[in-house]
Order: structure tokens, then sequence, then C-alpha cells
């Protein structure tokens, strides 16, 4: 009897030792995963402002390809982020490793001041939509025009301005919201863009007479475009001149209401690019994600979740609804980044002392 109770506890005592011996391999295999995952993770630092639907449509696709890389986005607009980094000393190194999205001032402000790596994308050699010439730190990636909205129930679109020259038309007096050169970046970008443009034909001095004839005529300058919009909607102004991304996205916000015109001339085009923050320990990693950018589901879901468009490339097009936008053909003015970034604090301080409010 004792002999059968031994051998059948040693049975029981075999089959648990297996039992903890499976269990433990197994919880062996988790660690050492876990660990050789740990090791080989990167975590990408990317600081950006668009939007976190766009956000998370990046995040998701990039990592489905690069599963050793773990994006990680930090929240802030171009001007706290520059503030941010000339707060810093270039040799103590970035706080993030990719900036996306950024207006091209911040970047082209970045650049001058060291802090921005040169990479080439490969998306780059394709066919750009507008004339740039900028230094190479930096990439151009979204750009939306400037446009000449306004209310299709106030106004007929026989009667709507179709071009910049249009609104120097004494109908227009007190009747035309512009973005505050001082208080927003769109407004002070239009300003530089129009002067740039003047210059460009070889006669400043008709650009800054234009900017006199609207600030004459001007409602009120308004912070941003949601502001400008909605004094269209009120129908305190009859004009607004403002990025088209932000006239499209209130357009589809349930305001059918609203219309607009691209200048038959030309017009002024507002850039967001990206860049490789130099001393980035992560740079291998920070270039596959800018490579990633510029692929056509990115550029295509950007537009769709935006309404801006890429600089470089194209859209798939099947994705695009057939009313998404207005259909207007239209001419970007060129854009000699060195120059306008040159003469720009000139120019703004220029039209704030000889023309605002004069």
């Amino acid at each position: 009897m004792g002999a059968v109770l031994g051998s059948t506890v040693m049975i029981a005592a075999k089959r648990c030792l297996g039992i903890v011996t499976r269990v433990s391999l197994a919880l062996v295999s988790v660690t050492l995963a876990a660990c050789v995952q740990d090791q080989a993770s990167v975590t990408l630092l990317v600081r950006t402002d668009l939007p976190e639907i766009l956000r998370d449509y990046v995040e998701e696709t990039f990592e489905a390809v690069h599963q050793d890389i773990d994006v990680r986005f930090s929240v802030a607009s171009t001007e706290t982020t520059l503030a941010e980094l000339q707060a810093i000393e270039v040799q103590w190194g970035p706080p993030f490793d990719v900036w996306w999205g950024a207006h091209a001032s911040g970047l082209q402000a970045a650049s001058d001041e060291g802090r921005l790596m040169t990479y080439q994308p490969r998306w780059l050699g394709r066919s750009a939509s507008v004339d740039l010439r900028h230094d190479g730190e930096w990439h151009p990636l979204l750009l939306t025009p400037y446009v000449i909205a306004f209310s299709r129930e106030d106004l007929e679109l026989a009667r709507a301005p179709s071009d910049w020259i249009d609104l120097r038309h004494f109908r227009w007096s007190d009747d035309i919201e512009m973005l505050d050169p001082a208080r927003s970046e769109e407004g002070a970008w239009f300003l530089v863009s129009i002067l740039q443009q003047a210059v460009s034909v070889g006669d400043l001095e008709s650009g800054f007479d234009w900017l006199a004839t609207m600030d004459r005529y001007v409602e009120s300058y308004a912070t941003n475009t949601s502001d400008a919009l909605k004094a269209l909607r009120e129908k305190r102004s009859r004009i607004a001149i403002a990025p088209r991304a932000d006239v499209e996205a209130e357009r589809s916000n349930n305001s059918p209401w609203l219309y607009y015109r691209l200048p038959e001339s030309g017009t002024p085009v507002l850039i967001r690019g990206v860049s490789l923050m130099s001393g980035t320990k992560e740079a291998a990693a920070a270039k596959e994600f800018v490579d990633h950018l510029g692929s056509i589901d990115v550029l295509t879901e950007t537009k769709l979740k935006t309404r801006w468009q890429p600089v470089f490339g194209m859209v798939d097009s099947s994705r695009i609804p057939v009313d998404f936008e207005l259909q207007e053909p239209w001419a970007p003015y060129a854009i000699p980044f060195d120059t306008i970034q040159g003469k720009r604090e000139g120019w703004l301080n220029r039209w704030e002392q000889e023309i605002r409010g004069r």
C-alpha cells in the first residue's frame, strides 16, 4: 500500500514539475521577447499641430511598416515651438526629432539658426506645384492658396471680385476682412507675399499702394479665418481674404452660403513644411518617417482631413469626392524664401508705421 502511494505521489510530482517547467519556459520566452523588443524599439518624437485624426492615421500606417519604431507626438503651434527652440542652446540637442507641418517662416527661422538637419526625402524629385526657392534644410510639404471669399446670399457671382485689383473699387469700402499681419502668421505671410510679387515685376511701391487701399477699405483685421468668415455670416463685411483650406473647411461645416474666387492673375500660397532636427539621435527613423509623409496614401489622407494639398506629388483622385472643393484654375505666386525672410521684418514694420490706420 505504501509503495503504491509513493508511486502515485512521484507520478503527480513529475506531472506538476512538467507543468511548472512549461510555464517557466513560456514566461522566459515572453520575457526574452519583451527584452529583445525593448532593445530594438526606437522612440521617435514628432512635433506638429496638424489634427489628431491625421496624426493617428500617420502613426498607424507608419508603425505597421516600421514595427520597431514607436511614434510619439507633441502638439504645439509653429510660433510656440520656435520660441521653445530659441530658448534652448543648439548644443543641448532638440526636444524632438521631426518637425512636421510647421509654417514655412518658422522652419526658415530655425534653419537660419542652425537647428535643422539636411535631408533629401525620396519624394523630393517629383515636380512641384509651385516655384519654390529655399535652402534645403527643410522641405515644403503642403500648400493652400489665398482666396477672395464672400457670401452668395449677399453677393451675386457676377458682381463678386475675381482678382486682387478688383478690390480697389470704392464699392468695397468698409466691407473687407483681412487677417491681421501683426497677430497671425497667415496675415503676415499674405502681406509679404503681395510685396514680393510686386518686387518680381520691378515695382515694390505698387504693392504698398495696394495694401494702403486695402487698409482704407478694411472693416476689420481679423485674428484668424474663423473671425473673418463670421463677419461674412453676420453681414458685417462682404469680402474676406483667407486661405482656401480654412474656407473650404467652413463650407463643409454646414455653410453652403460661403463661396470664393481664386484670383485670375495669381495668388499667394501658404506653405507648411517638414524637417529633421539637427542633433537628433534617431536620424535613421526620422528619415523613414519623413519619406512616409510623402506617400500618396498619406498625402491623400492629409488633403481629406485638412484641405491642404501636396507641394510635391499627387493625391489619389479616386478618393476625393467630386464636390470636395470648388474647381477653379489658379496660378501660385513664386516663393523665394530667402528673399522673403530677409525682407519680412522690414516690410512688416513699414506697413505698421506708414499704412495701418493712416
